[in-house]
């Protein structure tokens, strides 16, 4: 009996262990199923909190409140006064500011003694006007007025007034575009009324326009040319020292149905007499009717060209470094040999060592370089306008005829040719027909254009 249970007990045993197993991974699952079906659960529900918006909560707090707009400050207002009459000017913020702006701006016509005002609704802290034509600027100026002379011809100008505030309301920068529309009468200045013998007057006209008709009459004993000169058109008059001294000449110019007139008075000036002693058998070689001829057919062509382009740069200078120079050559007396007539010296004698380089007193073109009978190896200069400079009795010569010079060339070197004593350089310098002294050319300039 106790054996036969014994036997019957074992599978028992084993078939208990085999179910807890079971039982244990059964548990083992569910749990991890549960644990991962509530941690999603949990992942989703923080997902859709921080996707949906929050409930409106019935308590307002200060934060909540919108904070207030905030309107920045116009651009000050600026308005331009011409003839009594104000024009309100439309202002853009310099960054915004394009070539459009200029061309497309409030057009303001401006006449005979217009002056150009501008005022603000705020006074800006710093300014500055810029005046173009045609992409050139012509006028700036850190100024509030533009007067009719910083004007420079009739015709359009975009204008711009750039103005700055660092205090105050409105912070920044603003311009106020503009355009002039110029048409002034013509007016004519002229450098002197009061002048010696053999100086140069010059009239610049402005604002005479292409279409305008001018009339020149002057009874000094020359026909003055008019020549186009940068915005204004100019008339060289030379009073050579053949007119009566200490008397009153008259210029007149007619522009369309006005008329300016000038009264020239000419001063008594003494010029020196001087007795020249030379080789008499150069004195034949060099002053006969051969060499007369010569010039009437070389030079006298020559002394009407006026070219209608200033070749000249500035100012002009010394065409011999070092040299011996008297002022009073100029104009001077000449008695030859003891002769009873004399003849005037048109130029200077400058002194210097033989072949000392000659340099071309201004650039312009080479009307002449040549051998003369009279005046040795001669050269001579159209700088523009009728204004030339003559070079003679040089060793030889650098440069040809119908060469273009500039300022400082080399043109040849001093010598004693032709009609000379000596090594020097006689230099001149004239208005077509009539010497000018080219001291006061050298040391004042050309009135009205070099000189200012």
């Amino acid at each position: 009996m106790n054996r036969y249970n014994r036997k019957f007990s074992q599978p028992r045993k084993k078939r208990n262990s085999i179910f807890g197993n079971v039982l244990i991974i059964g548990i083992i699952i569910l749990f991890t199923f549960t644990a991962w079906f509530v941690g999603k659960k949990i992942i989703n529900n923080n997902n859709n909190s921080q996707q949906l918006p929050e409930a409106p909560s019935s308590t307002v707090s200060v934060s909540d409140t919108p904070a207030p707009v905030i309107v920045p400050a116009s651009i000050p207002k600026a308005a331009l006064e011409i003839d009594g009459i104000d024009y309100t000017l439309t202002a853009i913020e310099s960054t915004k500011a394009t070539s459009a702006s200029l061309q497309d701006s409030l057009k303001i016509g401006i006449g005979k003694g217009s002056v150009v005002h501008f005022s603000f609704e705020v006074p800006p802290d710093s300014y500055n006007i810029k005046l173009y034509k045609e992409d050139e600027m012509v006028f700036t100026g850190k100024t509030t007025v533009i007067l009719p002379e910083e004007i420079p011809a009739d015709g359009e100008y975009q204008g711009v007034f750039e103005a700055q505030w660092n205090q105050g309301d409105y912070i920044g920068t603003a311009n106020y575009h503009f355009t002039l529309s110029a048409d002034f009468p013509a007016l004519p200045e002229i450098s002197a009324t009061e002048i010696n013998p053999g100086e140069l007057i010059v009239l610049r006209i402005k604002y005479l326009n292409p279409e305008e008709t001018v009339e020149i009459e002057t009874d000094l004993d020359f026909k003055p040319n008019m020549f186009k000169y940068n915005d204004d058109y100019v008339i060289l008059l030379p009073v050579s020292y053949f007119n009566k001294y200490d008397s009153v000449y008259s210029f007149k110019l007619l522009i369309g149905d006005e008329t300016f007139s000038y009264a020239i008075k000419v001063n008594d000036k003494e010029f020196v007499t001087q007795q020249l002693t030379i080789d008499t058998k150069i004195a034949a070689e060099t002053r006969n009717d051969k060499s007369a001829q010569e010039v009437k057919e070389k030079i006298d062509p020559l002394r009407p060209v006026c070219d209608d382009v200033a070749y000249w740069e500035g100012d002009f200078i010394m065409p011999v470094e070092g040299g011996r120079v008297r002022e009073y050559d100029f104009g001077k007396r000449r008695h030859v040999n003891g002769s009873p007539t004399s003849y005037r010296h048109n130029g200077l004698d400058i002194g210097h060592d033989l072949g000392v380089p000659v340099m071309a007193s201004n650039s312009g073109r080479i009307l002449i370089a040549d051998y003369m009978i009279g005046t040795g190896n001669t050269v001579i200069i159209e700088h523009g306008f009728g204004l030339k400079t003559w070079y003679y009795h040089m060793d030889e010569l650098n440069v040809k005829t119908g060469d273009m010079v500039t300022k400082g060339d080399i043109i040849g070197k001093v010598g004693t040719t032709g009609f000379s004593t000596g090594p020097h350089l006689h230099f001149s310098a004239s208005i077509n027909w009539v010497y000018i002294n080219p001291i006061t050319l050298i040391n004042e300039g050309i009135p009205l254009i070099t000189s200012e």
